[in-house]
Parts: C-alpha cells; structure tokens; sequence
C-alpha cells in the first residue's frame, strides 16, 4: 500500500537483537488478497526451534501493519477482518508457545477466538504528541516544575552503565528484573541507532543520575515506553514527571504522532498515566486454549474471588 510502518518494533535493528538475545527466529509476513491491492497486513512472528510462535521477553507486542485502500468503515472492517483471520490461521497452524501480545492496530481479536484462542483484553494510553501539554493534568506539570526547582535536569545519554544503575531501583523495589543490562543497552543503540533507540538521564544539581527513561520510536510515527528507573532517594522530587515532559517535547521535536505508554492495567500504574491525558487504548493478549490455559484461567477467577 505504500504506507509508512509507525510501529518502531519493525525496526530491522530490534527484530536482529531479538533473535541474537532470545536465541529466536523472526518471521517477516506479509498478507495480501489473492488478487490486487486493496488490503495488506504486515507483521513479525518469532519462534522457537520447534516452530512455535513466542512472545521474546522485553518486547510491549508484536507489531502489525494494516493498509488498506478504501476509507469507508464498511470495507475496512471487512478488510480487517478478511486479515486477521489469515494471521490466526497462520498462529493456528504454528501453534503458541505461551501467550502472545498484538499490538493495538488488532481490534477486531474475533478471528483468534474463532479459532480456538483465548483473548484477554489490556489497556495503555496513547499520548497525542502535536499538542500533549494541553491535554496533562495540572499536578503532572507541578511535579516536573518541582523537580526543576530542587535543581534537577534532563539530558539524553549514551552512559549506559549509568542507565542501569537507575534501572536498579525499582527492581529492587518491587522485586522483578529487566532482563537487559547495560552491555544488552548498549548493543540496542548501535543496532537502532539514535534514530530510533534513546535514553534520558535526569541529574540533580550535583549532576548525579538519579532517573531514565529509555525509548524506542520511529521519526513520523510512534513512540513506546520501555524500561524506566527513579532511584528511591528521588522518588518524591518529581523526577519521573520531569523525565515524561523531557521525553514528550524530544519526540514531538522529531515529527513522532502518538506516546504509547505501553500498559495500564495495575491500578496505581493507571492512576498515574491517566493524569498524562491520553486516550484510554485496548489491546489484546491471545493464548492458544487447552488444559493449561483453563487452568490458569480458574485459579485467576478463584483469585479474584478470594479478595473480594
């Protein structure tokens, strides 16, 4: 169709360093109609050795490209779907491994339900970049004009030891591992380049790294919320605010469209991305139904039900 992909995931960078770090293999697929151009859907599947389809660790989801040549609701929708229902043919035939996240492009997820799949829905925000201050909250901008008055400063960076060392915080905090360290970090901007790969530092006014942010984007598209880390000694100064409105004005400086805060689904999480004033965004996470899976369904409801 001759459309620009927005989805910073079909970078050939990011597709490389997924094979090299998760010992995967990615497939490129392109679907079409048998004959002319009036749709394309455009995708990367990853497998394992056994040929089954893997969401790689690290990775918001797997990104999906539609293009179609008519505007009008009722063709595009019969479009999408007509696709769709070839790519969870496609999964079908491959089979899942565990589950896997589609990006926010697959709305119509009844194609995979069709075909036997389980889907879950999720939500994130997506920041309008053209004009993002308007729409925040006020006490988003008096966090980061707090931080700016305790001294505090953003850059980009390229010291990736000093990333990680943010990146240490909140996991130790809440107990989880990012998977990536600064040798992984830093083989990510050679392959994605600073086109494409970014980390921001926030400083305090002794110019000790205190925060990051890193991102992945594509110039005239999208950009994704990856990794982030605010040291505990600076957690209530504003500094993630700062980093945010940092990151928003660089982006938008370079003709990205959308911010996807990819994820908003842990009840303190949503709280604090809502005040961002993004669009409320539904994605979906589909996994291949049998035993397993409808056990992990019943002890999630069992779950839910011991709390009330």
């Amino acid at each position: 169709m001759g459309e620009m992909k927005t989805d910073p995931l079909f970078h050939p960078g990011w597709i490389a360093f997924n094979e090299e770090q998760w010992n995967l293999k990615a497939h490129p697929i392109l679907l079409g109609p048998e004959k002319g151009t009036a749709w394309e859907l455009s995708t990367i599947l990853y497998t394992k050795e056994n040929g089954q389809v893997v969401m790689p660790p690290c990775n918001p989801h797997l990104p999906v490209h539609f293009g179609c040549s008519s505007a009008k609701p009722g063709s595009r929708n019969r479009r999408m779907r007509i696709a769709l229902t070839e790519l969870a043919s496609l999964y079908a035939k491959r089979g899942l491994r565990s589950s896997v996240t589609l990006s926010p492009v697959v709305r119509d997820v009844r194609p995979f339900m069709w075909n036997g799949m389980s889907v879950t829905p999720r939500f994130t925000y997506h920041i309008n970049l053209h004009d993002f201050s308007s729409a925040m909250d006020a006490t988003v901008m008096q966090k980061a004009r707090k931080a700016k008055r305790l001294g505090y400063y953003c850059e980009t960076t390229q010291d990736f030891e000093a990333v990680q060392a943010c990146l240490i915080g909140p996991e130790s905090r809440k107990g989880f591992d990012h998977k990536i360290g600064s040798t992984e970090l830093r083989n990510l901007y050679e392959i994605m380049d600073a086109d494409s790969f970014v980390a921001f530092m926030c400083f305090d006014k002794e110019q000790n790294p205190v925060g990051t942010w890193v991102r992945i984007f594509k110039p005239g598209g999208m950009a994704l919320a990856w990794s982030a880390g605010v040291k505990t000694e600076a957690l209530k100064d504003g500094v993630n605010n700062l980093l945010g409105e940092f990151a928003l004005q660089y982006f938008q400086n370079r003709g990205c469209t959308v911010f996807d805060f990819v994820g908003a689904n842990i009840p303190p999480v949503a709280e604090m991305k809502e005040a961002w004033g993004g669009e409320l965004v539904c994605y979906y996470t589909i996994r291949q139904r049998n035993f397993r899976s409808m056990a992990r369904e019943v002890y999630s409801t069992m779950r839910q039900y011991l709390k009330r």
